[in-house]
């Protein structure tokens, strides 16, 4: 959560009928935008999406080709395994598991098969090198060739491995006559898991990942400042038990074009620390009047790190950007 705490100072227009020459500079330490980021927060945990492949080999269909007068029926094959890891853009594995309240599993395929597949499939992910189901479905009709099947299942309180199983179990076709095995296809299952909220998370050692967050910014002076002088200053606190990187941009209105950021290089704090960062910039203090949006790019790691670190909602980055100015108001 970022809270802007609004402009700091309020300027006002004389109006008389002399001339009056203001050469006021007033000195300001005031508080700009305080707030917290929790670890929870980073959007790749909390959707996934991502496909599996079952070609016609693991039903045994991979022996027929051209136009089959007879094709028998066959089943229940219940040895169709997939696995999938979920890893951040880079493919790199971010987390080794989530806590979660729910996960929603949007679920479908079609079958590209010339043969129906029979009503009673059970589709099943669990955690690898697990035995306990996390979500099954059973399908409630034969999916006819090309014909395309969706579901929806939910699972509640429950811990998400990364490395994921997906298995199809009681896999069966009545078969049929006179069919095209030409062009024959995979079955493509596409998935999408939705987690929400999660409640903790365990980071392996040596692995690192990032996230934004963007909220408002008025610097609140309008057009009465001729010249900006003086520092920023950022404290922050890390209680959570990761390594934290911190870059802060400020944005236009149109929320994507950089004015200026906060550092050349983002701020390091490591794991448990407080620190204090002076930012001496006459050409950043006066950007900022441009400014509309703030954006925080929060980078974490766990470099160097031998065990795993669990992180709930306990502990989290608090910080705070404070203003210690001097204000040249125009005359």
């Amino acid at each position: 959560m970022i809270v802007s705490l609004g402009g700091i100072i309020s300027a006002c227009n004389l109006n008389n009928a002399q001339d009056i020459t203001l050469d006021w500079e007033p000195e300001i330490f005031a508080p700009l935008i305080k707030g917290d980021l929790g670890v929870l927060q980073q959007p790749n945990i909390q959707n996934v999406d991502f496909s599996i492949a079952v070609p016609a080999s693991s039903l045994g269909l991979d022996i027929y080709s051209g136009i089959v007068p007879i094709v028998p029926a066959f089943g229940p094959i219940d040895t169709i395994q997939r696995d999938y890891t979920v890893t951040d853009s880079t493919n790199n594995i971010v987390f080794e598991s989530v806590e979660i309240d729910t996960v929603t599993a949007n679920v479908s395929f079609t079958n590209p098969f010339p043969v129906a597949l029979s009503a009673g499939m059970r589709i099943i992910f669990r955690n690898q090198g697990a035995t306990t189901n996390l979500i099954t479905h059973v399908t409630t009709r034969d999916v006819g060739p090309n014909e395309t099947y969706s579901f929806q299942e939910q699972a509640l309180n429950l811990t998400l491995n990364a490395s994921l199983e997906i298995a199809l179990e009681n896999v069966q076709s009545p078969g049929g006559t006179n069919l095209d095995f030409n062009n024959l296809s995979d079955l493509t299952i596409n998935i999408s898991l939705q987690i929400s909220p999660v409640n903790a998370i365990v980071f392996a050692p040596n692995v690192s990942a990032s996230f934004e967050t963007t909220d408002n910014f008025d610097l609140g002076l309008g057009d009465e400042a001729e010249n900006l002088e003086g520092n920023l200053i950022l404290k922050h606190n890390n209680q959570t038990p990761v390594n934290l990187s911190v870059q802060a941009y400020f944005l236009a209105d149109d929320q994507t074009t950089v004015i200026d950021s906060l550092f050349q290089v983002p701020s390091p704090i490591s794991a448990g620390d407080t620190a204090t960062v002076t930012v001496s910039s006459t050409s950043l203090l006066n950007s900022l009047r441009n400014a509309k949006f703030i954006r925080f790019n929060t980078g974490f790691n766990t470099n160097g790190f031998t065990n795993s670190v669990r992180i709930d909602g306990s502990t989290q980055y608090d910080f705070q950007i404070i203003a210690d100015v001097k204000v040249k108001l125009k005359n």
